[in-house]
């Protein structure tokens, strides 16, 4: 008996033996293919490891953030040097023309300024092409295709040259008195039915659009109003489809007085002067002198209204 229970000890032991090698290396298996397929895990890493990577990542984040903060300040003190040096130019201007304007009167300095503000003007857009315009252009490039397509073609509508019709100048509408100018009236705007002979040669700009009430009309009227010189001013009307009362009210509403606007609600004028469009209706701008037809922009952008203008009169001034 005593044999046998040594014998079932030892053999519960080998067992038991057996038994952790089997599945031991069968768990050490599993782990080596996991590993090899990608699933497995690294060991952990020690604290003493896991503060020494945190401090490398440090040492090298905390040069690029330098870096970024010295060239907002680089940034900064080259925009401060570039404000400081346009106000000593803008203070040296300022004490030049305050020194010019000695011995001036009132109405030579207004001229003066009108001059050199158009001077100025034409230098900002001098040896620029910009959405498509020449620097001393009026039309783009696809302006001028279309027209001289549209010439070929011998499409029924007005072109540069063309002799300018006057008859329809006589049933615009004055704003101002709700009557229609009649032939009197026409010939105080068309420059070559003018009494004063000295005035014949002159030229008249003629700003429309058939869309009642266009906002894009309306703030061209404004820019135009505010940045072009007495001289043009003086020699432009706009046409458009709305009535007298509504031109007053907008006018007065807007303090819009530097350039007179006729109503042609019946579109008489604007047909007659191919200004209704056949795709869709927009703005044109019309120059006519010596009886004809010098400039004509069709769908006018209001964006480049000024340089338009001051373009297409620039030969007649």
């Amino acid at each position: 008996m005593m044999w046998s229970s040594q014998w079932n000890q030892g053999t519960v032991a080998v067992l038991y033996l057996w038994l952790a090698m089997f599945f031991g290396g069968a768990a050490l298996e599993h782990q080596n293919s996991m590993m090899a397929m990608g699933f497995g895990s690294t060991p952990p890493l020690s604290l003493h490891r896991r503060l020494h990577r945190q401090r490398h990542r440090q040492q090298l984040v905390a040069p690029l953030r330098m870096g970024k903060g010295r060239n907002k300040q680089q940034d900064l003190a080259r925009k401060m040097e570039m404000a400081k040096r346009q106000k000593r130019e803008r203070e040296g201007k300022k004490q030049e023309k305050g020194e010019s304007d000695k011995g001036l009167t009132a109405g030579e300095i207004k001229e003066r300024n009108d001059r050199l503000r158009f001077q100025q003007l034409l230098e900002q857009s001098a040896g620029k092409v910009l959405n498509n315009y020449a620097a001393d252009g009026y039309l783009t490039q696809e302006q001028e295709e279309r027209d001289n397509e549209e010439r070929l073609r011998g499409v029924d509508q007005l072109f540069e040259d063309d002799p300018a019709p006057t008859d329809c100048f006589q049933e615009l509408v004055s704003v101002k008195s709700d009557n229609v100018i009649g032939e009197t009236g026409a010939s105080r705007l068309i420059p070559w039915l003018r009494k004063n002979p000295d005035r014949r040669s002159d030229y008249l700009i003629i700003l429309t659009d058939p869309r009642k009430e266009s906002p894009e009309l309306r703030q061209t009227i404004k820019r135009l109003a505010n940045e072009l010189p007495e001289d043009i001013l003086d020699r432009m009307i706009v046409v458009n489809a709305d009535t007298p009362a509504q031109n007053r009210r907008w006018m007065k509403k807007n303090k819009a007085y530097k350039i007179d606007i006729y109503s042609d609600e019946k579109l008489e004028w604007l047909q007659t002067y191919s200004a209704l469009g056949k795709d869709r209706w927009t703005m044109f701008l019309y120059v006519i002198a010596n009886e004809r037809v010098v400039r004509l922009v069709r769908g006018m952008d209001g964006f480049e209204a000024l340089r338009v203008v001051t373009n297409a009169v620039q030969d007649f001034r």
